[in-house]
């Protein structure tokens, strides 16, 4: 029975926050990216097998970032105000986590029902011939299962240790690169103890490619439960360091802590506010280790496929920009503008700042500061870039179009920036504008394919940093779009921060 109690305090506290949305939006682009891809090739037999092969994939990419996500979104109303004092008085740290995890659990069983029936669906949409067998369909689903709770299990217990949840999202950031790489690398050891690549490592179907003839064919293999057994072992694993974490926790002496290290030194910081505001923030994780990653392993599979990648230079830039562009990017930026704007939104802070500052100062502000750190990222990824070239001793000349692939590619970044600032500063919540940018980063592709590239943020960055591969770039165009885009969601921003009501933001 308090069991049952503890729950339904649970689902009070969420309730009209549609934390589920999380999941259906993921289902959604799924859907979307599978049906805007095989569209071409509907009425195939055995199209399901299809799907199966390139779904553990995708979820590589997907799934770490939205359980991040949902994890934090658990968390985040605890963590406001003295919400953990209020509710140990009646319950205990031990109560509480277990409370969400079951609550997570079950929501994380919805999703892989609704990626179940996703599969049924985009198989009758694509006309793919031949019945899925409810075997197939039941390992898929039990993989899917353990594989998202072992992320659940960690992002949770992060979530619940950190007050700042940009630790959780940068490490779900840092998981889903991780695990979508390592379903393009040989199947090896790691590839099945790793939590975020057992998506992929427990597939049973496989893709024999000829090379020659360019045909492709899907096979059924014995299903691999490695995974699934190392995916219990690391809940096994996380649940014992829960219990050793939460029986030592306690609210008043990390507070305590936590002012000690604030107050032991008062000083005047000469620093921009912007970016004084993001130290010691977990989001530079983000900055530092994602490009650092996509360097390596972009590095590694141009050499193992070195004999397809006959560009040199160009070659390996593509390895290394091509998803860090496409879907890492844009979720750092997104990350850096809502770290900006989290300090204001707590509290009374909001109050506090516009006492003192226009809104045109305010927003300027932010804007600056995100689009000088979205720069230096940028920056950083062609240092790696040329590190890895000269490392592997790449002959011939650096790209003659590099440094006008990074000058468009800044301003590109820009245009994100502005849209960031201005989507974390009218939705408050720390997570949603992440997923946002995560799948903006995905519309950005879709409209790169369908060749409006000059509509969106992201497919003007996606076209400035990959010119040659996905086409020539108008200068004309791009700059007009670039500047229109800003400007608009400058101008938003400032009369949003105008009109809105600062004391309750509504």
């Amino acid at each position: 029975m308090n069991i049952l109690k503890n729950y339904s305090v649970e689902l009070k506290k969420h309730k009209h926050r549609h934390n589920l949305l999380i999941f259906v939006a993921v289902v959604l682009a799924e859907m979307f990216f599978i049906c805007g891809n095989y569209h071409s090739r509907k009425g195939i037999s055995d199209g399901w097998m299809i799907l199966f092969y390139i779904i553990p994939i995708i979820n590589c990419l997907f799934f770490p970032i939205a359980i991040a996500g949902f994890s934090s979104r658990l968390m985040d109303i605890e963590h406001k105000g003295d919400m953990l004092k209020c509710l140990y008085t009646f319950s205990t740290p031990k109560k509480l986590f277990y409370t969400k995890f079951l609550y997570g659990a079950l929501s994380i069983f919805a999703l892989v029902i609704m990626q179940c029936g996703s599969i049924v669906l985009t198989c009758k949409i694509l006309d793919f011939g031949g019945t899925i067998p409810v075997k197939y369909m039941l390992i898929h689903g039990v993989n899917t299962f353990v594989s998202c709770m072992v992320l659940f299990s960690l992002h949770l217990l992060l979530s619940f240790k950190f007050r700042n949840q940009a630790v959780s999202i940068s490490v779900g950031i840092f998981g889903s690169f991780l695990g979508f790489f390592s379903s393009v690398l040989p199947t090896s050891i790691l590839q099945k103890i790793l939590p975020w690549g057992s998506f992929f490592s427990s597939s049973f179907v496989g893709m024999d490619w000829d090379r020659e003839s360019g045909e492709v064919a899907w096979l059924l293999t014995e299903p691999d439960f490695a995974p699934l057994v190392f995916g219990l072992g690391w809940i096994v694993l996380l649940s014992i360091i829960t219990l050793i974490i939460l029986g030592k926790s306690g609210v008043e002496d990390s507070e305590r802590n936590a002012y000690s290290r604030h107050t032991s030194e008062i000083r005047i910081h000469k620093r921009p506010i912007e970016i004084l505001k993001l130290k010691r923030s977990p989001a530079w994780i983000a900055f530092f280790i994602v490009p650092a990653v996509s360097a390596i392993i972009g590095t590694i599979n141009y050499l193992g496929n070195i004999s397809i990648l006959k560009d040199g230079w160009y070659s390996l830039w593509t390895q290394h920009t091509l998803f860090l562009c496409y879907f890492f990017m844009p979720i750092i930026i997104g990350l850096f503008a809502g770290c900006i704007w989290r300090v204001d939104h707590n509290g009374t802070n909001m109050n506090l700042l516009m006492t003192h500052q226009k809104a045109e100062r305010v927003v300027l502000g932010k804007y600056a500061a995100t689009c000088f750190i979205s720069a230096i990222s940028i920056v950083w990824v062609a240092i790696l870039y040329l590190i890895s070239g000269f490392v592997i001793h790449i002959d011939g000349q650096l790209p003659s179009g590099l440094i006008r692939w990074l000058g468009f590619g800044i301003l590109g970044a820009c245009v994100i920036c502005a849209f960031q600032v201005f989507v974390s500063l009218v939705i408050r919540n720390f997570i949603l504008p992440i997923i946002i940018a995560f799948l903006g980063g995905i519309a950005g592709i879709g409209c790169i394919a369908k060749g409006i590239p000059y509509f969106t943020p992201f497919s003007l960055f996606d076209i400035a940093m990959n010119q040659r591969d996905l086409g020539s770039l108008n200068m004309g165009s791009f700059l007009l779009s670039s500047l229109i885009l800003i400007a608009v969601f400058i101008m938003i921003s400032i009369l949003y921060l105008k009109k809105s009501d600062v004391r309750s933001h509504e």
